[in-house]
């Protein structure tokens, strides 16, 4: 397959095994390998990227110079933006080679044209590397709460962007997760008044998701060495983003998919994305899940009722911030 051609800055760098290395690599905190298997990405999931690219032709977006995805992971999104990109260039990267590995592999598995695709080592407190207005998207999917320094990267993506370029990230917020941290504390009280304590060993999987929670919230812990370090307030994000130029639009509880799913669903129910985030994000088995459905779930049904016709309290949503000067 030929290789893609590259610009001037980007064909200038160190490459090897095709990656350009805009950075220097760092592996993920977990084996990369051993998360694809937990969170497992068909390779014919082309819908994220997809839905992406559906989502900004609807609000006209500039698909003139080259997009770049940071934080590719195991491709969820990278994938049908690959497959569907109207851009020159789409540049995907991750400061892990072993990620970016495993996104090609899966591209080529789904027989995906890669000419016009780039594969590149950088870390997202380094966007900065990039010349000015040299890229018409920045997208990222929960990667966002990896850096650090937020503003100072709002500030980078904004440089980075064409007039009229996208910034589009989805990341968690702030009130459903406190939200999900504070109900999850009433399931040792609630399954032990049913005759059916916790073990300490359950008692500890609430007690790591409710201080996982306290610990993405808070900002008064050095939270440099964690691997998750936020959870988003809109109003905030709006503000900071404005500050640098940045105009943005919100839609909370939907993914980047929503706009290629059929039939078009509603905004995710806050009780389904409380036991998917249970399931999946805090690895919680078959007999944690029992109880959850037992004790907690019954809880969350008011919530949902009150969100009718609503998204609800935002547990996550994606952020559009078109560069306005």
């Amino acid at each position: 397959m030929p290789a893609a051609v590259l610009p001037p800055w980007l064909a200038r760098l160190p490459s090897e095994d095709g990656l350009v290395f805009i950075s220097d690599a760092r592996r993920y905190s977990h084996d990369e390998a051993a998360y694809d298997t937990q969170y497992p990405i068909d390779a014919g999931n082309l819908k994220v990227g997809q839905g992406l690219i559906k989502w900004l032709r609807t609000i006209a977006a500039d698909f003139s110079a080259p997009a770049l995805e940071l934080g590719c992971g195991t491709g969820l999104l990278s994938l049908g933006l690959i497959a569907d990109s109207p851009y020159p260039l789409a540049i995907i990267s991750d400061p892990s080679p072993e990620f970016l590995r495993i996104t090609r592999a899966k591209a080529v598995a789904a027989t995906l044209d890669q000419t016009r695709t780039c594969f590149a080592v950088l870390k997202g407190e380094e966007l900065d590397r990039l010349p000015a207005g040299t890229l018409s998207l920045i997208v990222l999917r929960a990667t966002l709460h990896h850096v650090l320094d937020v503003e100072a990267f709002l500030r980078s993506a904004s440089r980075v962007l064409l007039p009229g370029g996208i910034l589009a990230f989805q990341e968690p917020c702030m009130e459903g997760c406190i939200l999900m941290g504070a109900m999850i504390q009433f399931l040792p009280a609630l399954a032990a008044g049913a005759g059916e304590p916790l073990s300490p060993e359950q008692k500890k999987k609430v007690d790591d998701f409710a201080n996982a929670m306290a610990f993405y919230a808070r900002r008064d812990v050095d939270k440099s060495q964690a691997e998750d370090k936020h959870l988003f307030r809109v109003d905030e994000v709006m503000v900071t983003a404005r500050r640098h130029g940045l105009d943005v639009t919100f839609d909370g509880n939907v993914s980047f998919d929503y706009p290629v799913l059929e039939p078009t669903p509603a905004p995710r129910a806050f009780s389904k994305s409380f036991r998917s985030y249970a399931r999946y994000c805090m690895s919680w088995d078959e007999s944690m899940m029992a109880l959850f459905d037992r004790h907690i779930a019954p809880m969350t049904r008011l919530i949902d009722t009150a969100s009718g016709g609503g998204p609800g309290p935002y547990l996550d949503g994606v952020f559009m911030c078109r560069k306005v000067r």
